[in-house]
Protein backbone atom coordinates (compact mmCIF):
# COMPACT_ATOMS: atom_id res chain seq x y z
CA UNK A 1 0.00 0.00 0.00
CA UNK A 2 1.64 3.50 -0.80
CA UNK A 3 2.13 5.95 1.63
CA UNK A 4 -0.78 8.58 1.93
CA UNK A 5 1.41 10.95 3.62
CA UNK A 6 5.41 12.21 3.49
CA UNK A 7 7.18 10.75 5.88
CA UNK A 8 11.05 11.74 6.54
CA UNK A 9 13.75 8.71 5.74
CA UNK A 10 15.05 9.84 9.27
CA UNK A 11 11.71 8.78 10.65
CA UNK A 12 11.55 6.08 8.52
CA UNK A 13 14.83 4.36 9.69
CA UNK A 14 14.04 5.64 13.46
CA UNK A 15 11.03 3.12 13.27
CA UNK A 16 12.60 0.09 11.83
CA UNK A 17 13.98 0.56 14.75
CA UNK A 18 10.78 0.41 16.68
CA UNK A 19 9.87 -2.52 14.98
CA UNK A 20 13.22 -4.83 15.34
CA UNK A 21 12.32 -3.87 19.33
CA UNK A 22 8.97 -4.85 18.85
CA UNK A 23 10.27 -8.63 17.52
CA UNK A 24 9.12 -7.99 13.76
CA UNK A 25 11.10 -9.83 11.32
CA UNK A 26 13.77 -7.73 9.31
CA UNK A 27 11.62 -8.34 5.30
CA UNK A 28 8.94 -10.42 6.81
CA UNK A 29 6.74 -6.80 7.49
CA UNK A 30 5.63 -3.78 5.74
CA UNK A 31 4.63 0.01 7.16
CA UNK A 32 1.49 1.89 6.25
CA UNK A 33 1.01 4.86 6.76
CA UNK A 34 -1.75 8.03 7.31
CA UNK A 35 -2.42 11.18 9.15
CA UNK A 36 -2.66 11.06 12.47
CA UNK A 37 -4.46 13.93 13.23
CA UNK A 38 -7.27 15.93 11.64
CA UNK A 39 -5.78 19.27 11.94
CA UNK A 40 -2.65 19.15 9.83
CA UNK A 41 -1.59 22.64 10.16
CA UNK A 42 1.99 20.84 10.38
CA UNK A 43 3.13 24.62 11.77
CA UNK A 44 4.89 22.92 15.21
CA UNK A 45 4.47 19.36 14.74
CA UNK A 46 3.44 16.77 12.27
CA UNK A 47 1.18 13.73 12.97
CA UNK A 48 1.52 10.47 11.32
CA UNK A 49 0.12 7.15 12.50
CA UNK A 50 2.74 4.67 11.52
CA UNK A 51 1.21 0.67 11.35
CA UNK A 52 3.35 -2.30 11.35
CA UNK A 53 1.72 -5.09 8.68
CA UNK A 54 3.31 -9.04 9.33
CA UNK A 55 1.44 -12.36 8.68
CA UNK A 56 3.32 -13.79 11.34
CA UNK A 57 2.37 -11.55 14.38
CA UNK A 58 -0.28 -8.82 15.59
CA UNK A 59 -0.52 -5.49 13.73
CA UNK A 60 1.20 -2.61 15.63
CA UNK A 61 0.15 0.95 15.30
CA UNK A 62 1.81 3.71 16.71
CA UNK A 63 2.04 7.79 16.51
CA UNK A 64 4.80 9.37 15.30
CA UNK A 65 5.53 13.04 16.26
CA UNK A 66 7.80 14.97 14.29
CA UNK A 67 8.59 19.05 12.85
CA UNK A 68 8.51 20.34 9.80
CA UNK A 69 10.95 20.10 7.35
CA UNK A 70 10.80 23.53 5.69
CA UNK A 71 13.69 25.19 7.91
CA UNK A 72 11.83 28.51 7.95
CA UNK A 73 8.49 26.91 9.33
CA UNK A 74 10.69 24.99 11.94
CA UNK A 75 12.57 28.26 13.12
CA UNK A 76 9.25 30.35 12.99
CA UNK A 77 7.08 28.81 15.56
CA UNK A 78 10.19 27.76 17.58
CA UNK A 79 9.39 23.92 16.46
CA UNK A 80 12.50 22.45 17.38
CA UNK A 81 12.59 24.49 21.07
CA UNK A 82 9.12 22.40 21.67
CA UNK A 83 10.59 19.29 20.35
CA UNK A 84 13.13 19.50 22.76
CA UNK A 85 11.21 20.13 25.67
CA UNK A 86 8.59 17.29 24.94
CA UNK A 87 12.03 14.85 24.36
CA UNK A 88 13.35 15.75 27.95
CA UNK A 89 10.05 14.81 29.41
CA UNK A 90 9.92 11.63 27.78
CA UNK A 91 13.10 10.62 28.02
CA UNK A 92 14.06 11.91 31.69
CA UNK A 93 11.38 13.15 33.49
CA UNK A 94 8.09 10.59 33.31
CA UNK A 95 11.09 7.27 33.20
CA UNK A 96 12.40 9.15 36.50
CA UNK A 97 8.34 9.13 38.16
CA UNK A 98 7.95 5.78 37.11
CA UNK A 99 11.56 4.25 38.62
CA UNK A 100 10.44 6.18 41.84
CA UNK A 101 7.27 4.80 42.16
CA UNK A 102 8.60 1.22 41.20
CA UNK A 103 10.84 1.84 44.05
CA UNK A 104 8.23 2.35 46.62
CA UNK A 105 6.01 -0.10 45.56
CA UNK A 106 3.57 1.71 43.60
CA UNK A 107 3.16 -0.68 40.22
CA UNK A 108 0.42 0.33 37.45
CA UNK A 109 -2.19 -2.25 39.05
CA UNK A 110 -2.37 0.47 42.44
CA UNK A 111 -4.83 3.28 42.11
CA UNK A 112 -1.86 5.90 43.60
CA UNK A 113 0.50 5.19 40.87
CA UNK A 114 0.75 7.74 38.37
CA UNK A 115 1.29 6.36 34.42
CA UNK A 116 -1.40 8.82 32.76
CA UNK A 117 0.39 9.28 29.62
CA UNK A 118 1.38 7.62 26.48
CA UNK A 119 3.91 4.94 26.01
CA UNK A 120 7.04 6.14 24.03
CA UNK A 121 9.12 3.72 21.94
CA UNK A 122 11.47 6.09 20.81
CA UNK A 123 12.33 9.26 20.75
CA UNK A 124 15.13 10.76 19.14
CA UNK A 125 16.40 14.77 18.42
CA UNK A 126 19.35 16.13 16.44
CA UNK A 127 18.52 20.00 16.79
CA UNK A 128 21.79 21.05 14.24
CA UNK A 129 19.89 18.97 11.57
CA UNK A 130 16.77 19.92 11.83
CA UNK A 131 15.37 16.77 13.43
CA UNK A 132 12.95 15.14 16.19
CA UNK A 133 10.66 12.49 16.19
CA UNK A 134 8.76 10.62 19.19
CA UNK A 135 7.14 7.81 18.50
CA UNK A 136 4.01 6.72 20.88
CA UNK A 137 1.76 4.65 21.80
CA UNK A 138 -1.34 4.74 19.64
CA UNK A 139 -3.73 5.54 22.22
CA UNK A 140 -6.70 4.41 19.43
CA UNK A 141 -5.10 1.23 18.48
CA UNK A 142 -8.04 -1.55 18.15
CA UNK A 143 -5.66 -3.58 20.83
CA UNK A 144 -5.76 -1.75 23.54
CA UNK A 145 -8.58 0.10 25.55
CA UNK A 146 -10.57 1.95 23.77
CA UNK A 147 -10.24 6.04 24.70
CA UNK A 148 -11.93 9.32 23.50
CA UNK A 149 -10.66 12.76 22.40
CA UNK A 150 -13.96 15.01 24.03
CA UNK A 151 -15.37 17.39 21.75
CA UNK A 152 -13.10 20.47 21.85
CA UNK A 153 -16.31 22.90 21.09
CA UNK A 154 -18.44 20.94 23.89
CA UNK A 155 -17.78 22.11 28.18
CA UNK A 156 -16.50 19.23 29.99
CA UNK A 157 -18.71 17.94 33.01
CA UNK A 158 -17.77 16.82 36.35
CA UNK A 159 -16.99 13.47 36.32
CA UNK A 160 -14.69 13.96 33.48
CA UNK A 161 -12.47 16.47 35.35
CA UNK A 162 -13.19 14.59 38.54
CA UNK A 163 -10.78 12.01 37.07
CA UNK A 164 -8.16 14.50 35.29
CA UNK A 165 -7.93 16.39 38.89
CA UNK A 166 -6.82 12.86 40.50
CA UNK A 167 -4.43 12.46 37.96
CA UNK A 168 -2.80 15.88 37.85
CA UNK A 169 -2.41 14.89 41.60
CA UNK A 170 -0.47 12.16 40.90
CA UNK A 171 1.37 14.17 38.44
CA UNK A 172 2.32 16.59 41.40
CA UNK A 173 2.99 13.86 44.09
CA UNK A 174 5.75 12.63 41.41
CA UNK A 175 7.34 15.97 40.95
CA UNK A 176 6.95 16.29 44.42
CA UNK A 177 8.91 13.21 45.30
CA UNK A 178 11.64 13.90 42.85
CA UNK A 179 12.55 17.03 44.82
CA UNK A 180 12.94 14.62 48.02
CA UNK A 181 14.41 11.43 46.53
CA UNK A 182 16.79 13.24 43.27
CA UNK A 183 17.57 16.70 43.71
CA UNK A 184 20.06 16.86 40.68
CA UNK A 185 17.39 16.07 38.45
CA UNK A 186 14.61 18.29 39.75
CA UNK A 187 16.79 21.00 39.69
CA UNK A 188 16.66 20.13 35.42
CA UNK A 189 12.72 20.89 36.04
CA UNK A 190 13.52 24.36 37.86
CA UNK A 191 14.81 25.41 34.57
CA UNK A 192 11.96 24.85 32.52
CA UNK A 193 10.49 28.55 31.74
CA UNK A 194 6.78 29.04 30.04
CA UNK A 195 7.31 28.21 26.72
CA UNK A 196 4.20 29.36 25.88
CA UNK A 197 4.25 32.95 26.41
CA UNK A 198 7.87 32.68 23.98
CA UNK A 199 5.70 30.56 21.33
CA UNK A 200 3.11 33.29 21.26
CA UNK A 201 4.83 35.77 21.22
CA UNK A 202 6.63 35.42 18.34
CA UNK A 203 6.37 37.57 14.85
CA UNK A 204 3.38 35.46 13.63
CA UNK A 205 1.63 35.34 16.05
CA UNK A 206 1.87 38.34 18.16
CA UNK A 207 -0.13 40.50 16.11
CA UNK A 208 -3.39 37.99 17.56
CA UNK A 209 -2.62 39.40 21.13
CA UNK A 210 -4.20 43.11 20.03
CA UNK A 211 -6.90 41.42 18.07
CA UNK A 212 -7.94 39.51 20.73
CA UNK A 213 -7.71 41.94 23.93
CA UNK A 214 -9.84 44.23 21.16
CA UNK A 215 -12.34 41.38 20.68
CA UNK A 216 -12.82 40.94 24.81
CA UNK A 217 -13.11 44.48 25.03
CA UNK A 218 -15.99 44.59 22.82
CA UNK A 219 -17.89 42.70 25.31
CA UNK A 220 -18.27 45.62 27.60
CA UNK A 221 -19.89 49.06 27.28
CA UNK A 222 -17.09 51.81 27.40
CA UNK A 223 -19.20 54.12 29.50
CA UNK A 224 -21.04 51.50 31.63
CA UNK A 225 -18.54 49.06 32.20
CA UNK A 226 -14.98 50.95 31.51
CA UNK A 227 -13.09 49.48 34.26
CA UNK A 228 -13.53 45.86 32.26
CA UNK A 229 -12.85 47.30 28.83
CA UNK A 230 -9.93 49.45 29.59
CA UNK A 231 -8.71 46.10 31.66
CA UNK A 232 -8.85 44.21 28.96
CA UNK A 233 -7.70 46.90 26.43
CA UNK A 234 -4.34 46.84 28.69
CA UNK A 235 -3.98 43.34 28.83
CA UNK A 236 -2.68 43.65 24.63
CA UNK A 237 0.74 45.54 26.05
CA UNK A 238 3.44 43.31 26.19
CA UNK A 239 0.98 40.62 27.50
CA UNK A 240 3.55 37.31 27.37
CA UNK A 241 6.59 39.11 28.87
CA UNK A 242 4.42 40.44 31.45
CA UNK A 243 2.37 36.59 31.19
CA UNK A 244 5.44 34.79 31.36
CA UNK A 245 7.19 36.68 34.28
CA UNK A 246 3.81 36.65 36.50
CA UNK A 247 3.73 32.61 36.28
CA UNK A 248 7.61 32.11 36.46
CA UNK A 249 8.33 29.16 39.26
CA UNK A 250 10.49 31.14 41.32
CA UNK A 251 7.08 32.97 42.38
CA UNK A 252 5.27 29.69 43.37
CA UNK A 253 8.31 28.66 45.73
CA UNK A 254 8.52 26.30 47.53
CA UNK A 255 5.66 24.73 46.27
CA UNK A 256 6.35 24.79 42.39
CA UNK A 257 6.08 21.80 40.56
CA UNK A 258 6.19 20.71 36.92
CA UNK A 259 3.23 21.39 34.87
CA UNK A 260 1.83 19.84 31.91
CA UNK A 261 1.54 23.28 30.53
CA UNK A 262 -0.99 23.07 27.98
CA UNK A 263 -3.68 20.71 29.50
CA UNK A 264 -7.03 21.63 27.66
CA UNK A 265 -9.74 19.34 25.89
CA UNK A 266 -7.53 18.12 22.87
CA UNK A 267 -4.46 17.20 24.97
CA UNK A 268 -6.44 14.57 26.63
CA UNK A 269 -8.18 11.69 26.21
CA UNK A 270 -10.59 9.82 28.49
CA UNK A 271 -10.97 6.12 29.26
CA UNK A 272 -14.19 4.24 30.38
CA UNK A 273 -15.62 0.85 32.03
CA UNK A 274 -18.00 -1.20 30.55
CA UNK A 275 -20.95 0.70 31.79
CA UNK A 276 -19.91 3.88 30.29
CA UNK A 277 -18.24 5.46 33.34
CA UNK A 278 -15.37 7.38 32.91
CA UNK A 279 -12.50 5.78 34.44
CA UNK A 280 -8.98 6.63 32.69
CA UNK A 281 -7.36 10.04 31.54
CA UNK A 282 -4.18 10.30 29.27
CA UNK A 283 -1.84 13.70 28.98
CA UNK A 284 -0.41 14.06 25.86
CA UNK A 285 1.68 16.81 23.91
CA UNK A 286 4.09 17.44 26.47
CA UNK A 287 5.81 20.63 24.72
CA UNK A 288 4.69 23.51 27.23
CA UNK A 289 5.72 21.36 29.48
CA UNK A 290 6.99 24.06 32.61
CA UNK A 291 8.04 24.75 36.14
CA UNK A 292 5.35 26.51 38.00
CA UNK A 293 2.37 26.92 40.28
CA UNK A 294 0.67 23.27 41.09
CA UNK A 295 -2.78 25.19 40.23
CA UNK A 296 -1.84 26.08 36.45
CA UNK A 297 -3.30 23.12 34.76
CA UNK A 298 -6.19 22.79 36.63
CA UNK A 299 -7.33 25.87 37.06
CA UNK A 300 -7.30 26.56 33.04
CA UNK A 301 -8.60 23.03 32.49
CA UNK A 302 -11.58 24.17 34.54
CA UNK A 303 -12.34 27.56 33.33
CA UNK A 304 -11.72 27.33 30.23
CA UNK A 305 -12.77 23.64 29.39
CA UNK A 306 -15.25 22.86 31.91
CA UNK A 307 -18.56 23.48 33.00
CA UNK A 308 -19.27 26.65 34.22
CA UNK A 309 -20.61 25.57 37.62
CA UNK A 310 -17.39 23.59 37.83
CA UNK A 311 -15.72 27.28 38.64
CA UNK A 312 -18.91 27.98 40.45
CA UNK A 313 -20.12 25.44 42.82
CA UNK A 314 -18.07 22.55 42.19
CA UNK A 315 -14.64 24.43 42.39
CA UNK A 316 -13.57 23.15 45.88
CA UNK A 317 -14.75 19.26 45.39
CA UNK A 318 -12.79 19.21 42.66
CA UNK A 319 -10.05 20.89 44.28
CA UNK A 320 -9.84 18.14 46.79
CA UNK A 321 -10.21 15.54 44.61
CA UNK A 322 -7.08 16.84 43.25
CA UNK A 323 -5.45 17.41 46.62
CA UNK A 324 -6.25 13.87 47.86
CA UNK A 325 -4.68 11.93 45.20
CA UNK A 326 -1.45 14.17 45.39
CA UNK A 327 -1.53 12.87 49.48
CA UNK A 328 -2.19 9.07 48.94
CA UNK A 329 0.25 8.88 45.89
CA UNK A 330 2.73 11.66 47.46
CA UNK A 331 2.65 9.25 51.06
CA UNK A 332 3.31 6.00 49.40
CA UNK A 333 6.51 7.70 48.01
CA UNK A 334 7.78 8.66 51.85
CA UNK A 335 6.61 12.55 51.77
CA UNK A 336 3.90 14.80 53.22
CA UNK A 337 1.40 16.49 52.03
CA UNK A 338 0.60 18.87 54.68
CA UNK A 339 4.18 20.20 54.77
CA UNK A 340 5.21 19.64 51.07
CA UNK A 341 2.21 21.33 49.72
CA UNK A 342 -0.67 22.53 52.25
CA UNK A 343 -3.96 22.83 51.02
CA UNK A 344 -4.55 25.88 51.91
CA UNK A 345 -1.59 27.11 49.42
CA UNK A 346 -3.54 26.27 46.79
CA UNK A 347 -6.14 28.45 47.39
CA UNK A 348 -3.61 31.05 48.03
CA UNK A 349 -1.70 30.25 44.86
CA UNK A 350 -5.50 30.41 42.69
CA UNK A 351 -5.79 33.88 43.83
CA UNK A 352 -1.78 34.47 42.86
CA UNK A 353 -1.66 33.00 39.78
CA UNK A 354 -5.16 32.33 38.16
CA UNK A 355 -5.37 35.34 35.99
CA UNK A 356 -3.61 33.75 33.66
CA UNK A 357 -6.89 32.01 32.83
CA UNK A 358 -8.23 35.34 31.51
CA UNK A 359 -5.23 35.54 29.09
CA UNK A 360 -5.49 32.55 27.87
CA UNK A 361 -9.06 32.92 27.47
CA UNK A 362 -8.46 35.65 25.35
CA UNK A 363 -6.89 32.97 22.91
CA UNK A 364 -9.20 30.06 23.79
CA UNK A 365 -13.13 31.61 23.88
CA UNK A 366 -12.32 32.36 20.04
CA UNK A 367 -12.20 29.10 19.09
CA UNK A 368 -14.49 27.94 21.68
CA UNK A 369 -17.32 29.88 20.26
CA UNK A 370 -16.30 29.25 16.65
CA UNK A 371 -15.55 32.97 15.93
CA UNK A 372 -14.93 33.08 11.81
CA UNK A 373 -11.59 35.61 11.72
CA UNK A 374 -13.80 38.35 10.09
CA UNK A 375 -15.50 38.35 13.09
CA UNK A 376 -13.01 38.64 15.18
CA UNK A 377 -11.40 41.07 13.22
CA UNK A 378 -14.21 43.88 13.43
CA UNK A 379 -16.95 42.58 16.07
CA UNK A 380 -18.49 45.98 15.51
CA UNK A 381 -19.72 44.61 11.85
CA UNK A 382 -21.03 41.82 13.15
CA UNK A 383 -23.39 42.58 16.46
CA UNK A 384 -26.20 39.97 15.25
CA UNK A 385 -24.16 36.76 14.95
CA UNK A 386 -25.18 34.53 17.19
CA UNK A 387 -21.56 32.78 17.75
CA UNK A 388 -20.34 36.69 18.36
CA UNK A 389 -23.21 36.78 21.34
CA UNK A 390 -21.95 33.25 22.33
CA UNK A 391 -18.77 34.54 22.74
CA UNK A 392 -19.61 37.44 24.70
CA UNK A 393 -21.59 35.94 26.98
CA UNK A 394 -18.38 33.48 28.01
CA UNK A 395 -16.09 36.01 28.04
CA UNK A 396 -17.94 38.03 30.54
CA UNK A 397 -18.45 35.07 32.59
CA UNK A 398 -15.02 34.75 32.86
CA UNK A 399 -14.08 38.18 33.06
CA UNK A 400 -16.61 38.20 36.42
CA UNK A 401 -15.19 35.15 37.89
CA UNK A 402 -11.18 35.95 37.44
CA UNK A 403 -12.05 39.42 38.97
CA UNK A 404 -10.86 38.81 42.14
CA UNK A 405 -7.55 37.31 41.00
CA UNK A 406 -4.03 39.05 41.08
CA UNK A 407 -3.51 41.37 38.40
CA UNK A 408 -0.85 40.84 35.76
CA UNK A 409 1.38 43.62 35.81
Amino acid sequence: MASTVNVPAYVQQRLLIVAKEEGFAPEQFSVQYEPGSKSGDGYIGLIVRARFISSVQPTLTVICKFPPEDRQQRERFNAMLLFERELFIYQHVLPAFEELQLQHGIDRQDETYFGNYPKCYHAYCDSDRGEAVLILEDLLAPQRPPMKLLDQYEPVDYDHVRVLMEALGRFNACSFALKHNRPEMFEKLRQLNDLLSVVLDTEQTRPLTPRNCQLAASAFDVDKQARHHRDLLDLSHSMWPRTGAHVRGARAEPYAALNHGDCWTNNVMFGYDANGRVKDVCLFDWQMARYGSPVLDYTLFIFLCGELELRRSKFDSLVTAFYDAFSATLQRMGGSAESDLPREELERQLKQFGRLALVMGTYAIPNVAQLPPAVCENPTLHQADKRLQHYYALMRELVQDTDGFDAIV
